[in-house]
C-alpha cells in the first residue's frame, strides 16, 4: 500500500469552488462530479411511498414466492392488519421490532408492516448463536419479536419477549384496519438497524434512517427502477444488499420474487431466475464469479446484473460483456452506513475494462470526497481516504456514541445545516474522467462472502477465551475468490486452548462467516521493531488433515470421485475421508462450488443441503450412495430448510476433529 498520507501532502495550485454556506472548498472538477441532485421524495417515508405505489397499481404482482404470488393490494391490506396490531401493542416512532423470519411472503409483510406502524426493523438471522442473539436484543432494547412457528422454540426460549407468531393464522382485527394507518412518522425516523462487524468485539448497529432508503431507488441514476423490473431477493435480510433488492421494486411498482429460504445451488438459483423472468440481478462478488464461470447461460435473462460487496475479477466481467451483449453490469460500492451503494460503475459490450475494476461514480443524492490526513480534498490521481455524503448516511451507531463521533463527521463541503460524511476507511482516487478507483484499505478489515469483517472483532472474542493469551487474525487468500480467515494464537501457561476448543468456543459466540478456517498454535507471536504483531512474518498456514483417513485409501470410485472434487475447490494437495470441509478451510460458497461440480460429474440431482449434512468424504459417499431422491415439491421447502438449520446446530455442537 502507498504511503498515502506523504503522498497527499503535495498538492498545487488549482481552481476552487465553495458552496455559499460552507466552510471548505472543493476542486473546481471535483465539485462537478458531485452535482448528483435529483427530484426524489425527499419528505416521505418507506411507508407512505410504497402506499402510494400500492394505490396505483392493485392488481399489479408485488411479490412471488414459490407458487404464490401476491398482489400489491393484498399486500397492502396484510401489512395494514400486522400494522394496525403492532400500534396497539405499542409500536410507534423509533421502536425497534426485531424481525426474525426466514424468507418468505411473510416477512415482506413484516417489513412493510413494522414501518407502516413507524417502528424500524431489526433484521435477526436465525442461524446466529444464541449469544449473538440475545447481544442484538439487548443491544436494540426490542420489546418485541416476530417470527415464524418454526424457529420460536430455538428464537424464543428462555426470553422474555412478546412475541408475534406471522404464521399462527389469523389474527383477532378491528375495524378500519384494511386502511392504511395514520402516518406518525417522518423521513429522518429510523428504517432499520442493521449490525456489521466492530474491531473491539462488540457488532456495530448501523441505524438508517427512511430517507436513505427512498434516495436509493426513487430517480436515481446506476439503475432502472419500475413496473417493469423483476427483482430476486436472494440476500438474507441481516445483509444491507436485501434494502436494495426488497425495496427496489416495491417503491418502484416492480416485482420482487423471494428465493425460497433453504440453501440453494447454482442450478436452483438458475431456475428461479429463468421462470420468473428476473431482469435485475445482485450477487456477492464471490458468488458472481462462481456463477461466471459455472452457470454463465443462466444469467443471460438478466438485464441489470449488480456485483460487488469485494473486489471484483476483471476476468471475469470482460467474460459476461462478452457473452451477455445485451446486458449492463454494475459495480456496486458502498458501506453500510451509507445505506447499501455509494457509487456505482455501469459497464456494457465494448466498454474498456482495466484490470483494476472502478467503483464509479457517486450514485444520485450522494457526494463522495477524497480527503488527505488533514481531511483536505486530494486532486485527481492522488490517493486519499474516501468519504461518504448526502442523503445517504446513516444516523450512526445505535448506543455508541464514541464510535459514531469518529466515523460521522460534519460535513465542510455542504451548506445543509447538520449535513455529516462518512469515514469510510477505504483508499482511493479519482480518475480523469471522475471515475473512482478503489485502492484498499487503510486498517486490517476485509470482505469476506460479501460480510465485512473486523478481524479485531474475532481477535477480542479469542481472547476472551481463558485457555489464550494472544491472538492474530489475518486471511489467507489463493486469488479473488478464495479468501479465508486464519487465526494464530498463543495459548496460556495455565489452560492450554486447542484448535477445537477455540472453534467450538467462537461458535456459540458468532455468526459463522466470523469463523476462522484454521487456528494455528505458536509459541509467541512475531513482533516488528515497534512492538506490534508483525503479521508479514506469521507462517504460512498448513490444513490439518485427517491422519488416519488418508491413509485410508478410497474403496470406490465415487469416494475418489468426491476427494478430487474437494481438492480442486479447497486447493488442497491431500484429502482424507474423514477430514470436515469446514475444517479444511471450506465455506459456504466453496461448498455452492463442490455441489456445482458434483452435479456435472455425477449427472444428477444433490439436494445442496445434503452438503451441509455429511460434511465428511465417507459420509457424503455413503448418502450420495443411496437411491436419489426425487427433487423437492414447495410444500417440502420449508421442511429442508428446517434440516439446514440443524445441520448448522449439530456443525455448533460437535467438536472440530469429529466427523459430521
Amino acid at each position: 500500500m502507498p504511503d498515502w498520507q506523504d503522498a497527499m501532502t503535495m498538492t498545487p495550485a488549482r481552481k476552487l469552488r465553495q458552496l455559499k454556506g460552507s466552510t471548505a472548498i472543493l476542486p473546481e472538477s471535483i465539485w462537478a462530479w458531485n452535482q448528483t441532485a435529483t427530484d426524489y421524495p425527499r419528505e416521505k417515508t418507506v411507508a407512505e411511498v410504497f402506499e402510494e405505489v400500492a394505490a396505483a397499481q392493485p392488481e399489479a404482482i408485488a411479490v412471488v414466492c414459490g407458487p404464490r404470488q401476491v398482489t400489491y393490494g393484498e399486500l397492502n391490506k396484510r401489512a395494514n392488519h400486522l400494522a394496525h396490531r403492532l400500534r396497539r401493542i405499542g409500536v410507534g416512532p423509533e421502536t425497534l421490532v426485531g424481525c426474525c423470519v426466514e424468507r418468505s411472503v411473510n416477512l415482506i409483510v413484516a417489513l412493510v408492516a413494522i414501518l407502516k406502524a413507524g417502528g424500524a426493523y431489526v433484521p435477526l438471522d436465525p442461524s446466529y448463536p444464541r449469544e449473538r442473539l440475545d447481544f442484538l436484543l439487548r443491544d436494540t432494547a426490542s420489546p418485541l419479536m416476530l417470527t415464524q412457528t418454526s424457529l420460536a422454540s430455538s428464537v424464543l426460549a428462555g426470553r422474555h419477549l412478546q412475541s408475534i407468531l406471522l404464521d399462527a393464522g389469523d389474527h383477532a382485527s378491528s375495524p378500519g384496519d384494511d386502511a392504511n394507518p395514520v402516518n406518525l412518522g417522518g423521513p429522518t425516523d429510523l428504517a432499520y438497524v442493521m449490525y456489521t462487524s466492530g474491531s473491539t468485539g462488540r457488532p456495530k448497529g448501523v441505524m438508517v434512517e427512511n430517507r436513505a432508503v427512498v434516495r436509493l431507488v426513487r430517480n436515481t441514476n446506476f439503475c432502472h427502477f419500475g413496473p417493469d423490473e423483476v427483482f430476486l431477493l436472494f440476500a438474507p435480510v441481516s445483509f444491507d444488499a436485501s434494502t436494495l433488492e426488497i425495496w427496489g421494486p416495491l417503491l418502484t411498482g416492480g416485482r420482487l420474487v423471494v428465493m425460497p429460504p433453504q440453501a440453494a445451488s447454482l442450478q436452483e438459483v438458475g431456475r428461479v431466475i429463468r421462470e420468473n423472468s428476473v431482469t435485475t440481478l445482485w450477487l456477492t462478488a464471490g458468488l458472481f464469479h462462481l456463477m461466471v464461470d459455472e452457470r454463465l447461460d443462466d444469467l443471460r435473462p438478466i438485464r441489470q446484473l449488480l456485483a460487488g460487496g469485494d473486489v471484483l475479477s476483471a476476468r471475469h466481467v470482460r467474460k459476461v460483456l462478452d457473452n451477455i451483449p445485451d446486458g449492463c453490469l454494475i459495480n456496486g460500492y458502498g458501506p453500510t452506513e451509507n445505506t447499501t451503494f455509494t457509487c456505482c460503475h455501469s459497464m456494457r459490450v465494448g466498454d474498456r475494462i482495466p484490470d483494476s475494476v472502478p467503483i464509479g461514480r457517486p450514485i444520485s443524492n450522494t457526494r463522495v470526497y477524497i480527503l488527505d490526513a488533514a481531511r483536505q480534498p486530494v486532486l485527481p490521481g492522488e490517493p486519499g481516504e474516501l468519504y461518504a455524503a448526502g442523503d445517504g448516511v446513516a444516523r450512526g451507531y445505535l448506543n455508541d456514541p464514541q464510535g459514531t463521533a469518529e466515523k460521522f463527521l460534519p460535513d465542510p463541503f455542504s451548506a445543509e445545516p447538520g449535513a455529516r460524511m462518512y469515514r469510510t476507511g477505504d483508499l482511493a482516487r479519482w480518475r480523469a474522467d471522475g471515475v473512482i478507483e478503489f485502492l484498499g484499505r487503510l486498517d486490517n478489515q476485509v470482505k469476506i462472502l460479501g460480510h465485512r469483517i473486523e478481524p479485531g472483532e474475532v481477535e477480542t472474542v479469542l481472547c476472551s477465551h481463558a485457555g489464550v493469551r494472544q491472538a492474530c487474525v489475518i486471511t489467507n487468500s489463493d486469488g479473488v475468490d478464495s479468501k479465508r480467515l486464519i487465526a494464530y494464537y498463543v495459548a496460556s501457561s495455565t489452560s492450554r486452548a486447542t484448535p477445537s476448543d477455540l472453534r467450538d468456543f467462537l461458535t456459540s459466540k458468532v455468526p459463522s462467516y466470523l469463523i476462522p478456517a484454521l487456528f494455528v498454535p505458536l509459541a509467541s507471536l512475531p513482533l516488528s521493531p515497534n512492538g506490534k504483531v508483525d503479521r508479514a512474518a506469521l507462517p504460512s498456514p498448513l490444513f490439518s488433515l485427517d491422519a488416519d483417513g488418508i491413509s485410508e485409501s478410497p474403496k470406490t470410485k465415487l469416494e475418489q470421485a468426491l476427494i478430487d472434487v474437494w481438492r480442486r475447490v479447497l486447493c488442497l494437495e491431500r484429502v482424507g475421508l474423514d477430514d470436515n470441509f469446514f475444517d479444511l478451510g471450506g465455506d459456504s460458497l466453496l461448498l455452492v462450488a463442490v455441489h456445482s461440480n458434483l452435479q456435472k460429474i455425477l449427472q444428477t440431482e444433490i439436494p445442496v443441503v445434503d452438503l451441509f449434512e455429511f460434511t465428511t468424504i465417507r459420509t457424503l459417499a455413503r448418502r450420495l450412495g443411496q437411491a436419489a431422491p426425487a427433487g423437492p415439491s414447495f410444500a417440502q421447502i420449508q421442511r429442508q430448510a428446517q434440516r439446514q438449520r440443524e445441520a448448522f446446530a449439530r456443525r455448533r455442537e460437535r467438536r472440530a476433529g469429529g466427523a459430521a
